[in-house]
């Protein structure tokens, strides 16, 4: 018995080994629910080209051609590709035309820019990580060459997911849109209120010193 043991011993360990060996070559597919940082901005997209539709302004007229007016910055192709495709979409399930073709004369037309198109990932309870992919654009709604609305929509779409996968996350091929990356422990979402209140202040102070 002994004797078998000590043949055996040695090739259950060589297995073992090869198994292991195998094994940590093995690329695991993440969860579907955990979104890249491509998704988690598509969804945000979608979500503010569905709020523009909301637009009376832009049930009025029609079909619109879709113009980037950011055309030439080659860099964030991508996300405005992406974003336009969330227009158009959008506007066809709302039944807004969408006029074919890059012709602009006398037509109506939706000129965009994006503003801010970024991930921001948050610090969660038990070791997880809250990912907001956040979209903010600039819309001009033209009917012929007049500008009957302009303003901002917003688009945030929320993903939670443990703290580990997070840089497995991260998608290479898009640059994105937006103030650099806040600092540790600090909220992005509160910056924006911080910079509104520091300017009241100085306004308030600046008119209190010339009376």
């Amino acid at each position: 018995m002994d004797k078998l043991r000590n043949k055996y011993i040695p090739l259950l360990s060589i297995v073992a080994v090869s198994i292991i060996v195998a094994g940590c070559g093995v690329d695991y597919a993440l969860p579907e629910e955990y979104l890249s940082d491509g998704e988690l901005l598509s969804e945000s997209m979608d979500d503010a080209a569905s709020k523009l539709v909301g637009t009376p302004s832009l049930t009025m007229g029609g079909p619109y051609a879709l113009m980037n007016l950011d055309e030439a910055d080659e860099e964030y192709s991508i996300l405005y590709n992406r974003f336009e495709d969330a227009l158009s979409d959008a506007m066809g399930e709302a039944e807004v035309g969408v006029a074919v073709g890059d012709e602009e004369d006398g037509s109506d037309s939706v000129k965009y820019r994006l503003l801010e198109c970024r991930v921001l990932n948050e610090k969660s309870s038990r070791g997880k990580v809250k990912r907001v992919g956040r979209t903010i654009a600039h819309i001009r709604i033209f009917h012929s060459d007049e500008m009957v609305w302009a303003g901002e929509v917003v688009g945030t779409f929320e993903n939670e997911v443990p703290k580990g996968v997070v840089s497995k996350l991260a998608d290479e091929r898009i640059t994105q849109i937006g103030p650099q990356a806040p600092e540790k422990g600090k909220n992005p979402f509160i910056e924006p209120l911080l910079v509104t209140g520091i300017t009241g202040a100085l306004i308030y102070l600046f008119a209190v010193s010339a009376q």
